[in-house]
């Protein structure tokens, strides 16, 4: 099949959607298929091994806790008719919200070969219900949704965030892992510190990451663990605002590690004992629950929707979101089960494997067959059951 994967959120640095559009290409260009990516321009180097287009600039914009990207510039939607017509692919895969404009012109232009072309979304969001989309529903639904063929979402949490707005028959395919990338073994970064309890967050710097919270939970970890190690992997420009959130008597068993991608990472989940998450809210799934598993290692991650989706007591701890001082115990409850480290880490290790990217291109794969063989149902006018997201879904305010 020839296949164009289509995302706003392609960064120069993988990570998120990047990393989901990124290994899902490769792999099904592995699987024999015509495979390339359309996204905009972001300085940045970026990987090669798969074709990329890049029409119009991406810009970051704060969403829902978040930052999210909208293509701008001059001419995009007349160049993305021309690529569609000259290309005339077989599937078009658009990931992420209905956002300028990439998908919406991708969306808009492939009827123009429905013979030929389908169009299958995946939508990756979690969060309580958008204002925007509330506003905008009708043209949405009437100008782009109905020319979707197919529907994935990564999880429940993502398709009930979609289905108030968007009702239809979602497909539950999740985000995948490099179980080979990420996998137990003795890191190899010698230069971070030693300690008897090293613990690790990996992930952005945006608010619903949860990063104040970890913070304000080191002074009643470090009383009880004096020589605890914190290394904190993200950038962005709220470094110096975390800054406030740190107490002095902590300030030396913190390490702000920069943004660490790709299979670097990896490295600091093996050098860890234990991987944070303190997640407030609004998200759709847990990939770096994921990749600590693969590698291994116990998990202290928020109670929230998706990540229960992805990870069990059997896994690592919950605590409740926004709560340093539960998140504070939750650390030092998994601390003092050291013994159980091994078979918590085998049990993260087991699960991670049913992530793995080839058995997920698989499965969108075989969604792919579906739909151009009509065994999928009629989307826009399939009267499927709106699911009404619980306030849980949003981020917390904290």
């Amino acid at each position: 099949m020839r296949i164009l994967q289509v995302s706003e959120h392609y960064f120069p640095h993988v990570g998120g959607i990047s990393e989901h559009v990124y290994h899902l290409s490769r792999q099904l260009r592995e699987r024999g298929h015509q495979v390339e990516i359309l996204t905009s321009r972001i300085p940045g180097s970026y990987p090669n091994d798969v074709p990329t287009i890049r029409i119009g600039r991406g810009v970051a914009l704060p969403i829902n806790k978040s930052f999210s990207r909208i293509t701008m510039g001059a001419g995009i939607w007349t160049r993305i008719n021309t690529l569609l017509r000259r290309k005339h692919y077989d599937v078009i895969h658009v990931h992420g919200s209905l956002a300028p404009m990439l998908p919406m012109a991708v969306l808009h232009y492939s009827r123009n070969d429905k013979r030929r072309t389908v169009a299958v979304g995946t939508f990756h969001a979690g969060h309580s219900p958008s204002s925007l989309y509330r506003i905008f529903k009708q043209p949405l639904r009437r100008q782009f949704f109905r020319y979707y063929d197919g529907l994935i979402a990564v999880s429940p949490v993502a398709r009930d965030t979609m289905s108030v707005f968007f009702p239809g028959s979602y497909r539950i395919i999740p985000n995948g892992v490099d179980t080979e990338t990420f996998s137990p073994g003795r890191s190899a970064l010698t230069e971070l510190p030693r300690s008897s309890l090293k613990l690790l967050f990996m992930g952005r710097f945006d608010p619903k990451k949860g990063v104040r919270h970890l913070l304000s939970a080191m002074p009643a970890i470090k009383q009880h663990v004096p020589d605890v190690k914190l290394v904190i992997c993200g950038g962005g420009p709220m470094r110096s605002y975390y800054n406030r959130y740190i107490s002095p008597a902590v300030r030396d068993s913190i390490v702000f590690a920069g943004e660490v991608t790709g299979a670097l990472r990896a490295q600091y989940y093996r050098w860890c004992d234990l991987s944070i998450t303190p997640s407030i809210g609004a998200e759709s799934f847990g990939i770096t629950l994921i990749e600590a598993m693969a590698c291994a290692k116990p998990v202290v991650a928020t109670d929230i929707p998706a990540f229960k989706y992805v990870m069990s007591v059997r896994e690592g701890v919950f605590v409740r979101p926004c709560d340093s001082a539960d998140l504070a115990r939750g650390v030092l409850e998994l601390a003092n089960r050291r013994s159980e480290w091994g078979k918590t880490g085998k049990a993260g290790r087991r699960k991670a494997l049913t992530y793995s990217w080839p058995s997920v291109a698989g499965m969108v794969e075989n969604y792919y067959r579906e739909v151009r063989e009509g065994k999928v149902t009629s989307l826009s006018r399939s009267g499927a059951a709106v699911f009404c997201p619980s306030r849980r879904q949003g981020a917390q305010r904290c």
